[in-house]
């Protein structure tokens, strides 16, 4: 059945399928209050990770295929400044692959960071082809603008198993509604749905680089490889600049450059809450 044009459907609306979740987020003051108790806390934070053994091989990979957007959110440094926009070439993308097949990697994979990834024009044979090599379960970010119902199912039917679909509007967009009104009960099930405004409680303020109002989130993922669309390994996803640089994927192996005595030290530090980085406590308002 259909849904109606101007109704997101509810299983989806909050951005999660737990019920409690769905609860949480529905109600701002709920979500806020949760949000600063257990997402913002260094404490809580420490004790969540502390466990975590930093020195195995990371558990989930980002690879930014295209580092160009359609849009000029306030909350996104490429708003501010727009390095050269590029698109991974062929040759970093296949090492990538290559490199995580003989890892045996088993792990998530998220194929986008800054850009908008529906714009990369080989999305399509990308996601075919870590199915084939890799069989990861496979998630893109996504703001819709070019998320027809048309290249929803070819994208499901290539591997992607779920569109983190944002709304950065008030309402939502007339392809978002346009999507939802021919998308089947059964298809939802690979769309987590939410709306991210300069007024959402959950942004960050990207390493400082953004001026962007924040409760400073504790979101840090030291297992969490990031790969930019130009092959460099920065820190995290929130390292626009790539201030902190591990190595770059054209020029070394993954291996070598997770296993850096660097590296390691840095994703130790960070599970224990120390951050020694100007970026980071900018970040986390350590400085505040």
């Amino acid at each position: 059945m259909k849904q109606k044009t101007n109704m997101i459907p509810s299983s989806v609306k909050a951005g999660e399928y737990n019920w409690l979740r769905r609860f949480i987020k529905s109600n701002k003051k709920i979500h806020s209050f949760f949000y600063k108790l257990l997402r913002c806390n260094r404490t809580v934070f420490i004790l969540r990770s502390f466990w975590r053994n930093t020195n195995i091989l990371f558990g989930s990979v980002v690879i930014e295929t295209i580092s160009i957007c359609n849009r000029k959110c306030s909350f996104c440094p490429l708003t501010y400044d727009a390095t050269p926009g590029e698109v991974m070439t062929n040759e970093i993308f296949n090492k990538i692959i290559t490199e995580l097949k003989e890892l045996n990697f088993k792990g998530k994979i998220c194929l986008s960071c800054y850009g908008e990834p529906i714009l990369d024009k080989k999305l399509i044979e990308r996601v075919e082809k870590i199915k084939k090599e890799l069989n990861s379960f496979i998630t893109i970010n996504t703001n819709g603008d070019f998320l027809t119902y048309k290249k929803f199912k070819e994208l499901v039917s290539a591997g992607i198993d779920v569109f983190c679909l944002s709304q950065h509007d008030k309402e939502p967009s007339e392809q978002i509604k346009l999507l939802f009104s021919n998308i089947k009960e059964d298809e939802l099930k690979h769309i987590i749905f939410q709306t991210v405004t300069e007024n959402s409680i959950t942004l960050t303020n990207r390493g400082g680089s953004v001026p962007t109002k924040t409760l400073h989130p504790f979101f840090c993922a030291p297992m969490l490889l990031i790969i930019r669309a130009d092959g460099a390994i920065p820190i995290c996803c929130n390292d626009y600049y790539k201030e902190i640089n591990f190595g770059n994927i054209k020029e070394e192996k993954l291996l070598d450059i997770w296993n850096k005595p660097f590296y390691k030290k840095v994703r130790n530090e960070i599970k224990k809450g120390i951050f020694n980085f100007e970026i980071c406590k900018k970040c986390l308002g350590l400085n505040s």
